[in-house]
């Protein structure tokens, strides 16, 4: 639906006094469009331009309101086009009915005219908010395919068959990555801390090192359906958010799933992002999902990421503290969160805080033998190349620098400020 043109209105009713009414009604707001019969609807909800929004009669001779409504979702011209039913039925089983078919809404006869352009301007919204998001998904694919596309041109020059298909896969999800950090710190910067911790989670739960690769990127891509918010939405915490905006955040693990899932190699990391906000007693979204039913990835990432929510503010009204963000995860272990991932957690959480002050980071070239790791070391392509706690040596120096010469970027470097010799 174009912003500077006036959406059009398709109203379908085989009573030219109703199609009066209607009409005079909406036309000083929309551009409105008559039809009195089934058959005449379908041919009109085909032709250009499209309408917006149908305004749709139950009960037609010939063919019914609910007849004209399957016919338009069978045809993928009409099918995403809503549809207000407008009728004097008012039975539960019929209004069910309709819904069913996939009606959006019902008026009931006589109509009300403030009822009505209050109806009509909320479904035009909720379209215009669809098209707006599938819009920013199909921008988005489009960059990540360009972005590939990039990438596997260049592996194919310099490695053979299966380091490029490895090297392409993790290039591929740092593109999508670097895509969504693009958006700023609301969603890169948390979601790096979110990807950290939880590959240390995952370390914890004693996981596979691919399954623990699979939870890192989808901890890194778990907000990737919050690309197309608008910044103000992006900054508003959840408590803060009204009704609509609400219903569009709940949105967000299915858009990112969806999207990511269109790459095949990635089915494993789409089921646990589209999972990341479902809670263990089932009180989440997008499904319902409770226990073991939620994969473990996505259980990790839902408690990584409230905690990193809670101290950015974004689930509360205002940030939280250590001790306060703590406390609300071991409120709800069991209940929103897995009590094992909250007991592997805890502890790191722990050391987070107390060794936060004594933390410097230093480039490759300066590293020295008998300096500890404070964070994991990440290769720029995504893979752990150490892990926190490591003493380094000689060998493991020489390495690191190998590995930043290799790859032609350079590699962050955190240790334990007390093992830098001055």
């Amino acid at each position: 639906m174009s912003t500077d043109a006036k959406p059009t209105l398709l109203i379908v009713d085989d009573q030219p006094e109703n199609l009066a009414v209607l009409s005079a009604l909406l036309q000083p707001h929309y551009l409105v469009r008559a039809a009195r019969s089934g058959p005449q609807a379908l041919r009109a909800a085909a032709n250009t331009p499209r309408p917006d929004l149908i305004l749709l009669d139950v009960m037609m001779p010939e063919m019914d309101g609910y007849a004209v409504l399957a016919k338009l979702r069978e045809a993928p011209p009409t099918d995403g086009i809503p549809v207000i039913f407008i009728t004097a039925l008012v039975t539960e089983e019929d209004e069910q009915r309709g819904f069913d078919l996939g009606a959006v809404d019902y008026i009931t006869k006589p109509i009300k005219p403030a009822v009505v352009l209050a109806r009509v301007r909320t479904q035009l919204e909720l379209k215009q908010a669809r098209d707006e998001l599938a819009g920013q998904n199909a921008r988005l694919e489009v960059l990540v395919a360009e972005r590939t596309q990039a990438l596997n041109l260049s592996l194919e020059k310099t490695e053979a068959a299966h380091a490029a298909l490895n090297k392409t896969y993790f290039g591929t999800l740092m593109a999508i990555a670097a895509l969504v950090e693009l958006r700023g710190v609301f969603i890169g910067e948390h979601s790096r801390r979110v990807a950290d911790l939880s590959r240390q989670v995952a370390v914890k739960l004693d996981m596979e090192p691919a399954e623990i690769q699979e939870v890192f990127v989808a901890a890194l891509l778990h907000d990737i359906g919050k690309i197309g918010f608008a910044d103000e939405l992006l900054r508003k915490s959840v408590k803060a958010m009204n009704p609509d905006q609400v219903g569009l955040y709940r949105r967000h693990p299915g858009l990112a799933a969806d999207a990511l899932g269109k790459i095949g190699a990635l089915a494993g990391i789409a089921a646990i992002v589209r999972s990341h906000h479902e809670h263990y007693d089932g009180s989440g979204f997008p499904e319902g999902l409770s226990g073991f039913e939620i994969p473990l990835g996505a259980r990790i990432i839902c408690a990584v990421s409230d905690h990193d929510d809670f101290r950015c503010g974004a689930l509360t009204s205002a940030p939280l503290s250590r001790k306060e963000a703590r406390r609300y995860l071991v409120e709800g272990r069991g209940r929103r969160y897995d009590p094992t991932v909250i007991d592997r957690l805890e502890p790191l959480l722990n050391f987070d805080e107390s060794h936060e002050i004594d933390e410097i980071r230093v480039t490759a070239g300066h590293l020295q033998e008998g300096m500890l790791l404070t964070r994991d070391v990440m290769h720029p392509d995504g893979f752990l190349l150490l892990s926190q706690g490591t003493i380094l040596d000689r060998r493991l120096i020489d390495q690191l620098a190998k590995a930043e010469r290799d790859s032609g970027r350079s590699t962050e470097v955190h240790v334990l400020r007390d093992r830098v010799q001055r």
